[in-house]
């Protein structure tokens, strides 16, 4: 079984078999703490980069007490139950102490409803959507089984139709980018990630109030390099059954503007004229290339 077996529409999102309809309901139920530590993104768009800095600064800085565990296992993953694991995610993270660092893809409809209320920290990492479709692209067909690859074409249209594992890019960056002046949230783009990342991990620092040590901020940028982070076992997912971390390495290319190699100019425009209709008055702007 893969994250991609029985794929199926639960109230316009796209989910495989490891997101049951009983689970979907039991995350929406789910207790927020007010000392929770919350990772959101739309799948591909920088999650990993993100979570290393927060658990970095979580653990005081300490680079290598944060890298005792694998990324993967810092972080309760929200959206799916593990397929060796009896338990589900929701019943995993009621049984965890506080504070608890937790991460999720799900839209907006489909998450805690006392997320709205919460005053738990919430970090959004936005990715521009164009290379957030190309890196989506490779993902998917990495763990796809070999029946239900696609072609970049085919992919690019159920993206723009919002047919793609998790659901919509539109949906998900529009909702967290109206709660952007919320006291408790902090979006981030990964465009600018890559532009400062100086500036980036010391917006974070700042918005959850861990003081970074003196002599150590250099320290972690280098850390959190992507060269460094594709190379670090503990952050690049080599150790992943689901993923040929071979043919597609999890972290693949990380750059900006690596979807001129894959977009035609006809796909181009036609996708330039779908933000414009579907991020019309939002303001939401990104760079393209760097």
């Amino acid at each position: 079984m893969t994250a991609f077996d029985e794929p199926r529409f639960v109230d316009g999102v796209l989910h495989s078999s490891v997101t049951s309809d009983e689970l979907l309901k039991a995350i929406r139920k789910l207790d927020i703490r007010d000392d929770d530590v919350i990772v959101v993104s739309y799948p591909k768009a920088g999650t990993t980069w993100t979570q290393e800095i927060v658990s970095i600064l979580f653990y005081g800085c300490d680079i290598e007490k944060a890298d005792e565990k694998y990324i993967r296992h810092r972080f309760l993953f929200l959206d799916m139950k593990k397929l060796d694991s009896s338990l589900g995610p929701h019943e995993i993270a009621a049984s965890l102490p506080s504070p608890r660092l937790i991460k999720t893809h799900l839209q907006s409809n489909e998450m805690p409803e006392q997320l709205t209320t919460t005053k738990a920290k919430i970090v959004f990492i936005a990715r521009n959507p164009k290379d957030n479709a190309v890196s989506l692209f490779h993902f998917s067909n990495a763990i796809a089984p070999r029946d239900r690859q696609q072609s970049w074409s085919d992919f690019f249209t159920d993206f723009c139709e919002e047919k793609v594992i998790m659901g919509g890019w539109f949906k998900i960056n529009t909702y967290w980018w109206s709660r952007r002046q919320d006291k408790n949230v902090l979006f981030l783009k990964y465009e600018d990630m890559q532009k400062d990342l100086t500036g980036g991990i010391m917006k974070i620092s700042e918005f959850f109030g861990w003081p970074i040590p003196d002599g150590k901020l250099d320290e972690i940028v280098e850390h959190c390099t992507f060269s460094n982070m594709k190379s670090n076992p503990k952050t690049n997912y080599s150790d992943s059954p689901s993923l040929d971390v071979n043919s597609t390495p999890f972290m693949r290319k990380g750059k900006v503007g690596d979807w001129k190699n894959y977009f035609t100019v006809a796909q181009n425009e036609a996708f330039d004229k779908l933000y414009e209709e579907k991020m019309k008055d939002t303001g939401l702007l990104f760079d393209y290339e760097l």
